[in-house]
């Protein structure tokens, strides 16, 4: 009798885990129903992870955790057997709003190595975020496999650039930040020892240096965070004064307006001036920086170059044209500006103008304490007056 064999998975979902009871049915349920094969790797889960895998007809391994995120990962990937492999953590969901996603993916072209996907923040600690790149979904090649002890990023063997692109109908919705204990102890069991260890190991890139000082930041330890960002600085420094940036430029725009903003409330207007003179020499669609550089000359007392820069980050909000390899807070793209205009045509008396920025500041945000106050001092000035008139 002639055998008849299976046809080879088109997609494969692979995944590291630990603990994730919470999360992983729901993850795994969201993407079933358009994978072909689910790959799970268990780091040493003592819940029900490994029993909610199996329910969904997950092939399970075993993975002695190390401190490595990527030999996990790359681990994970060498078990599967799909032409495409797709990524999720525990704590996300699949999202699908197409019909032809299998035949997107069979007519990818062939130098193109991968996808990368839009990630939304379920109930976000911090201000929402716009822009990152996420490349979830890639070809099931041996010359692709992951970089990195922390963060870790997929990269080819051959250290070519990787060639990627958008693939829309297929998005991540991420739940990791619903439950604010459970990330602050992860943060103080696993992300700070870590990063720590790998500081006392080797010099850590300006990116994970900043990932350190905001672990220790969102974790209370501002000493510590502000000696990260002392030591990111003095690294930045030569970069800054020389004009030449940094040769690994990922994340240099976010560490340089953070620093930037710290030097503005230290009152070291020079430092803020340099900061935002590089960054945006170097990165001149950042809309973060357009907002700090706008603080800046508000604070000197120069509203109509605040004006302008404003005005560009609001506009790169509406048009999409600001630079999204970084995540940036959506505030900075809508309300900050908006409300930094709201002052500038204030300091130079332009009443109607503030008015209108003002409004359109609470447009996207109702709760936007500031425009409101500075809406009601307005309107209270302008009722003082015809009242004066009147009399």
């Amino acid at each position: 009798m002639t055998s008849i064999s299976q046809p080879k998975p088109l997609l494969s979902l692979c995944m590291i885990v630990k603990n994730e009871s919470e999360h992983l049915a729901r993850c795994l349920s969201s993407a079933q129903a358009y994978v072909d094969e689910i790959v799970v790797v268990d780091t040493g889960s003592q819940d029900d992870t490994v029993a909610i895998a199996q329910r969904y007809g997950a092939t399970l391994y075993y993975f002695d955790w190390c401190d490595d995120f990527a030999a996990a990962r790359n681990f994970s990937v060498g078990k599967v057997t799909g032409d495409w492999i797709l990524i999720l953590d525990a704590d996300e969901t699949l999202m699908v709003e197409t019909g032809t996603l299998r035949q997107q993916l069979a007519a990818s072209p062939s130098e193109l190595m991968g996808y990368a996907l839009t990630r939304t923040e379920i109930n976000l600690l911090e201000d929402d975020l716009s822009g990152g790149v996420h490349v979830r979904l890639f070809r099931n090649d041996p010359g692709l496999r992951y970089a990195g002890r922390y963060h870790e990023q997929l990269r080819q063997q051959n250290g070519k650039p990787l060639l990627v692109d958008a693939l829309h109908g297929l998005k991540l919705l991420h739940y990791g930040n619903s439950d604010p204990q459970a990330v602050l102890q992860k943060t103080l069991d696993r992300d700070i020892p870590l990063l720590e260890k790998m500081r006392q190991e080797q010099t850590l890139s300006l990116w994970l240096l900043d990932c350190l000082a905001r672990n220790y930041s969102n974790t209370g330890q501002l000493d510590q965070a502000q000696a990260c960002y002392a030591e990111a600085f003095d690294r930045l420094l030569p970069h800054i004064l020389s004009g030449e940036p940094p040769e690994v430029f990922f994340w240099v725009p976010t560490l340089v307006c953070e620093l930037g903003w710290r030097s503005l409330d230290a009152e070291d207007l020079e430092s803020t001036r340099l900061l935002c003179q590089r960054g945006l020499e170097w990165c001149p669609n950042h809309a973060p920086l357009h907002c700090l550089a706008g603080e800046v000359l508000l604070l000197l007392g120069f509203p109509l170059g605040a004006i302008a820069y404003f005005e560009t980050a609001l506009r790169m909000g509406q048009e999409g044209s600001y630079d999204q390899t970084d995540p940036c807070p959506k505030t900075t793209l809508t309300v900050d500006p908006a409300c930094g205009l709201g002052r500038a045509y204030e300091q130079l008396g332009q009443t109607e103008h503030a008015l209108a920025m003002f409004e359109l500041a609470l447009s996207f945000d109702v709760n936007c304490a500031i425009a409101q106050q500075h809406l009601d001092e307005i309107k209270g000035r302008k009722g003082e007056a015809l009242k004066s008139f009147e009399f």
